[in-house]
Order: C-alpha cells, then structure tokens, then sequence
C-alpha cells in the first residue's frame, strides 16, 4: 500500500462555506508560486497527489483538490448531525488481511490510509495516521522499539522486538528487526550479524522486550541493551522455560555486526521481570553504567523484582574484559535493588530513570514503584507493599566518591503501604500514595529545572494501589526540592475515566459497552474490576511521550493509553499541549488526529522537516483480551504542520567528538542571541518513556525566533557554546573545533 501523506487541507470532508474557504486557504498555502496548480514537488510527493490529479497532467488545481476531497469515504460530526448521507468507503472484502495460520477470531482489517476518527477527518488536525510497510502492517505484538540514525546517515532509523499473537496458537522465536530510514517514510528491513551466538533477526530467543541504545565500548558505534523477563511462577522458571537474562549486543567492527557480551559483562539477570533500562554515567569514570528495572506480576509469573544498578569496572585493553557490579542493596545506595521477599521491604516497578534532577552534574536516580501484584499471601506476594516515588540523590559532585542519599521529604518522594488483611479478604491502605511506574522527565515550564510527570494504571481490582490516580506532575523548585503541581497546571483531566474523556471526544459508545452488566462470577483473584463499567475505569496509562510537536516553544505531551481491548473500541491517546506558561490543555481528535494507542510511545522527526512525528507499539497480549487483529498493528502518525506548526521556527542538533559516556545527561540551552533570554533547556538521553528507546539528540520548537544560540554543559563540568545559529536545520556540534555543520 501506498504511504498515504495526507495533508489535511486536501481531505477536507466538510459542509458550507467554511469549509471551501478552509480548503482554499490550505491550498494557496501549498502554491507556492502562485499559479493556482500544486505540483508534485509543492505537495512534497504527498500519496493523495495521483487521485487528485484527476487529467494526470502533473498538478493539481482547486477545482480538482474540491472534487477529490468529494470523493473521500468519510463523514464529520457536523455533516453527522444535519443527517448528511456517509460517501460509501472500502468494503470489508477490499479491507481484508489473508487470516494467519490457526486464527479463528473476526477477519483482520488493513490499517486505515491516512483515516483519522471521523471527528478528526480533515479539520486541520496535527498528527495523520498513516500505512508505512513493513512497519504498519505487520501483525504481531511489538515488545519494544528504538528511534536512532543507526548506520550513520542522517535519518532515524527504527529497531523492533516483536513476537508472535498468542492468540494465533503456537510460539515462534521474537524477532529482533532493523528498519533503516530510506526517507519519505520508507523503511527496508536490514538484517544484522550477530557472532558466536546462538541469536539471529530470526530467532531472537524468548521474551525480548525493551531496547535501548548507546555506544558503551567507545568504538563509534551504537551497542544495543535488550531487557527481558523470566517465565516463572514463584520466583521459579517453569519447565522448559529459557532463563536468557537481558542481551547485550555490543558492536563488533561495523554498525550491523555484534557479539552478545551480556553474561561476559554480568549485566542477564536472568532471574528477574527485566522491562526499562537507563544508561549513564553515574560514577564520572567515562564509562557508561546501567539501571535496570524490575516488576513483579502476580507472585513473580516474569520473574523477581530485582532492580539493579550495574556501574562498570573497566579491566584490560576492551570492554569486554570489564564487568558489571550491581552496587544496589548496598550503603552506596540504600533501599534500592535486591528482590527480599520482605512484607517489609516488597516493592517493584517496570520503570526507572537517571537524571539530573539538582543541576549539580551527576545523575541521580527515581523509581516509583506500583507493587502490581494480585495474589495475597503467596511465597513471593507476602501482602505488605511499598509503592510511590522513591529518589535517591547522587553524591558524586559534592563529595567526590559515588554514594546515593534516599530523599524522603522533598515534595517527590512520597511513600505508600499497603496490609492484606487476612480476615477481611482485602487490602488496607496504612499509608496513601501513588503507584505510578512510567516516569517522563522534562522542563516543562522553561525555568531550566527539569520537572517530572508520572503515570499508571490504577483499576480497583486489578492490582492493590495506595491512592487510585492515574496520573500526578511535580514542577521543580531546585535544590531537589518539587512541589504536586497537578490540578494547577491544567492536568486534572489525568484523572478522568473513560466516561469523561468519550464525552470529550464526542466519540459513541458501543452497543456493548452502553448495554453492559456485570457479570455474575468473575476471577477469583480479581472479582471487583469485573463488576466495574468499562466506562467508569481509569485510564490504563502506559506512557507519556513529551515533545514540542507544534514548535511555540512549549512543550507538549501524548498520554499513550494501553487498553488495546474490544471493551473500549474508540478510545485513543490523548494529545496534551502546552499553554506557554507551564500548564497543559487537553486536544480532541479534531485538532490532534490521534485515532488510536498502544503500550509505549515514542516521537522523532522521521523525515527530517523539523516536525516531531510519532510511532505507537502495539501489543494487546500484553493489554488485555483482543478480538480484533487489526490492534496487532504497530502505528505512524506524520505530523502535518497545522495549527500553526509550519509556520514555527525549529532547531535540530547533536553532538560529535565526544563519547557517549561525556554526552548521556548533557545540559543544552537554546537562548536568544539579542537579549540572551532562555527558550528552552533539553537533556541528551536515550531512554525517554517506557518500552522504548531514543536518540541521542535535541529538538526545539522556537516560535518565531530565527536564529539562536545553544550553551551546552556536560557532566563533568565542561561548558561549550554555539553562537548565532540560523534555525529550521538538523546541525552537528562539534565539541573540539567549536564549528556548526548543517547534518
């Protein structure tokens, strides 16, 4: 299938003369030079162009963008409510998937070519869904994924765990896929050559989930870091199971060549519910270390929650002679890490972040922790969980030595207990707070103190929670001192339940959904969730994906929503912008576009124009019942410039000459040449949001500035700066010579 780029003025779907005004203001802006046709070129090699191009004389007047939007099988709320008939779309026969072998649920249905929900068909939204082979229109669940250039070319590329539905019958190896960049969002599969393994693309063994990226042996190539968890039940592999541990590919000679040094290196813990990692240099040796997060799943089915802190001892010529040391459940950093089956001391997360949370150049550690565990009183489920944010603030740039400090009373760290009353059959909260695992950090309000912004599924019955919210936000006040800033920066909507939100999107409602009832019986382990309406839940929020996607110069966010079931079939992430005062406002799909979700997010500027695109994983084994296969599909959202984001000014950059260990948790200011005034701070990372991974580089929206300057301060103290950059460029710093080079 054709990648559909469908820029918004030109599948206009609308009645009156609002509408044809619309229209043509959209497409004058198109003509560039004025002649009253679009060609081609003009339309930037958009899929809508040969349909619209109705002579097939090689451009596109109005009369012709007027009749091709005539012929769009779509229909708007507005056309809804004057009782306009619906123009006939594909039949199911024309949308049909060949059925994979062992499948017996409905037909599966091709992706939609460029639909967004009919409240969002054409109204100028941001975001556009569309089909990208090899990525769109595989079914199967995607474990995790990585954005990064990975051969060096200026395009990000993308790296993908996946697995077989189980819902198909039958197990077959997670592939591993490399999808290069071959621009215009066009991505060919490229295989990679893994020596003396076992491995392949192919048969990439069992449980791969999330990647994430860096050069760690400082050869100039990017290692890859993959989590993966344990099948067991109690702490105990089940029969057969293979207890692989996390892999660790590291290069060998060439981008495309590895060799697995994981269990060389000691960093498998193949014991444990292995999901988000966080790389940095924690220690200021110049090597790069590793935080792993650990979950625990009803009575550990994936394995113990043993989170880790891995820092590397160097030792001989090559990395591979050095090994990992886990400092955790130690004084070097208290409270953190080992797996105790302790009622005292239980808890778990999938998440876990490095940062730089006090500006003092070292990277401190937070993990809130939700104890998503079901099964009270089992051997590794004793009834008495610590949830919350915990926080432990790095020592290094005070005293010289590497030692963390637990914060316990700075505004973010806040700690929850839960008690299984035996007698009762329930769990008591002791002490109230939030188990919110998927952490995003981000100066949201441009005073260059990074703030943070949690969220989590938080259903009464599905798993215990000391306070059931699904999202909360702390702006930073310095000194590692927050402040709960949720309601007050217009986030309140975090909150709401599905109700709420269909209400907001004007989205119907399933004859299902609306007609239901609770069942009679339902599991055992879980009864209270089953007697709630699918409408009066939470949001099972996996992810927030923060980027300025309209390029004012303010941040803005997605909430990703892993419900992928068929309970719920027209919910989707929601698309948070913010207001330019550090508050956010909620967007509806007419202005967003955003017809869909999945379990993890990720946004990139994948065709390089300046514009943050964004990518949704789907991966409903891991969500919930799925009825339907078109959910398998993974998603690609272009962003299309409206709302006044093509006409923002933006900026582009990474760093060279240095390595990855100097560069992870780098400070970058833009400021305004005249007056010096800060427009923004962003901090290198590769691990941005849960179940995925990034690229080591910087993006800003400038609004209306046109050239800038860019102070970049590193960890160990070195300060750079890059002066009166021209603006709308991808640019590479170079760290010795001080020059700008357009990428």
């Amino acid at each position: 299938m054709r990648i559909r780029l469908t820029l918004v003025m030109l599948v206009m779907v609308c009645c009156g003369a609002c509408a044809q005004d619309a229209l043509q203001e959209r497409f004058e802006r198109l003509d560039a030079d004025g002649d009253g046709r679009v060609t081609a070129e003009e339309a930037r090699g958009a899929g809508w162009f040969e349909r619209f191009d109705a002579d097939d004389d090689g451009a596109v007047t109005l009369e012709e963008a007027r009749a091709g939007v005539g012929r769009q099988g779509r229909q708007t709320a507005a056309q809804r409510a004057e009782g306009m008939p619906l123009e006939p779309g594909p039949t199911a026969a024309e949308q049909a998937l060949p059925d994979p072998p062992g499948w017996d649920g409905p037909p599966l249905r091709r992706m939609p070519e460029g639909d967004a929900t009919d409240d969002a068909s054409g109204l100028g939204q941001l975001f556009e869904s569309v089909v990208v082979p090899g990525v769109t229109d595989v079914m199967a669940g995607t474990n995790g994924f990585a954005i990064a250039d990975l051969n060096g070319d200026g395009l990000m590329d993308l790296l993908v765990t996946q697995a077989e539905p189980r819902s198909w019958g039958g197990r077959i190896p997670d592939r591993l896929r490399i999808l290069l960049n071959e621009d215009n969002f066009t991505f060919i599969e490229h295989p990679i050559t893994i020596v003396a393994s076992d491995l392949s693309c192919e048969a990439f063994g069992s449980s791969a989930q999330i990647p994430n990226l860096a050069d760690l042996n400082r050869d100039g190539y990017l290692d890859i870091l993959i989590s993966r968890h344990a099948p067991s039940t109690g702490g105990r592999p089940r029969p057969g199971a293979e207890l692989r541990g996390n892999t660790l590919l590291v290069s060998n000679g060439a981008w495309d060549r590895f060799e697995d040094l994981a269990e060389q290196v000691g960093v498998r813990n193949e014991l444990a519910y292995n999901r988000q990692t966080s790389i940095g240099d924690v220690d200021g040796d110049g090597w790069l270390d590793i935080a792993v997060g650990c979950d625990n799943i009803g009575n550990a089915m994936g394995g113990v929650s043993h989170s880790r802190l891995y820092v590397y001892r160097p030792a001989g010529d090559s990395f591979g002679d050095g090994r990992f040391e886990d400092v955790g459940d130690s004084e070097v950093v208290p409270d953190f890490g080992g797996f105790y089956s302790d009622p005292d001391r239980d808890r778990a997360s999938p998440g876990i972040t490095l940062r730089d949370l006090d500006g003092d150049g070292d990277l401190d550690l937070i993990q809130s922790y939700h104890a998503d565990i079901r099964d009270p009183l089992t051997p590794l489920s004793p009834g008495n969980y610590r949830q919350g944010m915990f926080c432990w603030r790095n020592l290094l740039a005070e005293t010289g030595e590497l030692r963390f400090e637990q914060i316990e009373d700075n505004g973010l760290a806040e700690e929850a207990r839960l008690r299984y009353d035996e007698e009762a059959g329930r769990y008591d909260v002791i002490e109230p707070g939030p188990g919110l695992p998927y952490v995003s950090v981000a100066d949201v309000d441009n005073n260059g103190l990074p703030d943070v912004l949690a969220v989590g599924p938080a259903d009464p019955g599905w798993a215990p929670r000391g306070e059931y919210v699904t999202g909360r936000y702390w702006r930073n006040l310095g000194e590692f001192s927050f402040e709960e800033a949720t309601e007050a920066a217009g986030l309140a909507a975090l909150n709401w339940t599905y109700r709420d939100w269909f209400a907001f999107w004007d989205a119907p409602i399933s004859e299902q959904t609306a007609n239901w009832e609770a069942p009679r019986r339902g599991y055992p382990a879980q009864p209270a969730v089953q007697r709630i309406n699918p409408l009066d839940r939470g949001f099972y929020s996996a992810d927030t994906v923060v980027g300025d996607f309209d390029n004012d110069g303010s941040l803005d966010f997605v909430l990703v929503d892993r419900k992928e079931s068929f309970e719920l079939p027209n919910h989707r992430a929601v698309l948070f912008m913010g207001t330019g005062e550090g508050s956010f406002e909620p967007k509806n799909g007419a202005f967003s576009g955003l017809d869909g979700s999945g379990i993890s997010g990720e946004a990139a500027d994948l065709n390089n124009d300046g514009l943050l695109d964004l990518i949704f994983a789907a991966d409903p084994d891991n969500s919930g019942l799925v009825t339907e296969g078109h959910r398998y599909q993974d998603k690609v959202y272009v962003n299309t410039g409206a709302q006044g984001a093509r006409e923002n000014h933006w900026l582009r950059s990474r760093l060279e000459g240095i390595s990855d260990g100097e560069l992870i948790g780098a400070r970058v200011e833009a400021r305004e040449p005249e007056t010096g005034a800060l427009l923004g701070v962003r901090w290198v990372h590769s691990n941005h949001s849960y179940k995925s991974g990034g690229s080591l580089e910087v993006h800003f929206g400038l609004g209306e500035c046109e050239r800038v300057d860019l102070r970049v301060r590193l960890l160990d103290g070195r300060e750079l700066a890059f002066e009166d950059i021209g603006c709308d460029r991808y640019v590479t710093l170079d760290v010795d010579t001080g020059e700008v080079a357009a990428q």
